[in-house]
């Protein structure tokens, strides 16, 4: 258990998956989902399984022919390597850019609830270097770590699911099922990008101990988040309304702040609850920096693999202040999930999968 050799487990895979996708995008799927389809919002994530699924498919599907490889280093056998650099380039960046938007609506979330008189840049930079700690220790120390945290984020929020469950008012979900089914199509798919660190894959599976059970540890993954979210989004909209849902950016951080604890031992609830998704937001945070490094290094052949953690801290941060308030960086965020969302999710793969296959390259052939 305590060996250092670099690679992690299937159970830690599914662990750190989940841990990823629980991330910025929970608060404010509530609103995502009412914005399609109103009070049955709650089905999207479950119709959502058939797109992730696909995600999963098509990358592993690649990934298991380059068993111990990485993106970095399956995509120059597939294709021209000048192609290979500008797949690896553009995947890169698109980690970069997603990890600054996530650490920039953390800030704003803590500066909201937790620390209102803390500078923005202070709580960024603390998480940032906080990341870059971790991750400098390796991909198994982070596996590790993922294991520890995934207890103290699931815990406390089952709980508080729990009691939620017993005080919702469900008649506000009704009628049922009264709504378009190109609605629903259009924003299973949308909701679907809340996988998007499925996409990840493309780097972990070359360093798990058994990457044939690459497949299983991604379905398990995305079928525990697309429970969760259906549920979260149906306490949302039963315990808070769904008017106060399409008002709020965050309006699952309205419905922490919606609870009453008997006898009120915890006088802001709410900030227990954040909690779990600092924890959270700490692995997708942490994932996204080392993943990023870990292409550099691999790309430049050096024996280290964390050496351009530190580089990529002044990036991001940069990335995170660029924009000019919580407004525009929540339209960036939803525009560049739709925008780029799925390119490394199912185009990109599906295609290298496919020339692989035709040229004949890779494990099985």
């Amino acid at each position: 258990m305590f060996t250092h050799n670099g690679k992690i487990s299937v159970r830690q895979v599914t662990m750190l998956l989940v841990l990823q996708m629980f991330n910025m995008t929970i608060l404010i799927l509530p609103k995502m989902a009412a914005d399609f389809v109103g009070r049955n919002g709650y089905i999207l994530p479950i119709v959502a399984l058939i797109f992730g699924v696909i995600y999963v498919w098509c990358i592993t599907g690649l990934t298991k022919n380059f068993p111990g490889d990485t993106l970095v280093e399956f995509t120059p056998k597939v294709v021209p390597r000048f192609v290979a650099y500008i797949i690896v380039i553009a995947f890169a960046i698109k980690l970069i850019v997603t990890t600054g938007l996530e650490l920039r609506m953390f800030g704003e979330m803590i500066t909201q609830v937790m620390l209102p008189k803390t500078p923005l840049v202070v709580i960024m930079l603390v998480m940032l270097l906080s990341t870059a700690y971790l991750v400098k220790s390796g991909m198994e120390a982070t596996a590790r770590m993922g294991e520890i945290l995934v207890y103290f984020v699931f815990v406390p929020l089952g709980i508080v699911f729990c009691k939620i469950l017993i005080s919702a008012d469900y008649k506000q979900v009704m009628p049922f099922f009264q709504t378009n089914l190109a609605q629903v199509g259009r924003g299973s798919y949308y909701i679907s990008l809340s996988f998007m660190p499925i996409e990840f894959m493309l780097m972990m599976t070359g360093l798990m101990e058994k990457p044939k059970k690459a497949r299983r540890a991604a379905f398990r993954a995305i079928l525990i988040i697309a429970i969760l979210e259906a549920l979260i989004i149906l306490l949302t909209i039963c315990s808070i309304g769904i008017g106060e849902v399409d008002r709020q950016i965050w309006p699952v951080l309205t419905l922490m702040q919606s609870i009453e604890n008997a006898g009120r031992i915890i006088e802001n609830q709410e900030i227990f609850m954040m909690t779990g998704w600092i924890l959270s937001i700490f692995m997708y945070i942490s994932s996204g920096l080392y993943f990023t490094s870990l292409i550099g290094s691999r790309s430049f052949r050096f024996k280290r693999e964390n050496v351009f953690v530190l580089p990529l801290v002044p990036i991001v941060y940069f990335i995170a202040v660029w924009p000019t308030s919580l407004i525009q960086t929540y339209d960036y965020y939803i525009k560049f999930q739709r925008c780029f969302g799925a390119w490394f999710l199912i185009p990109v793969p599906l295609l290298l999968w496919l020339i692989a296959k035709v040229r004949r390259v890779g494990y099985d052939h």
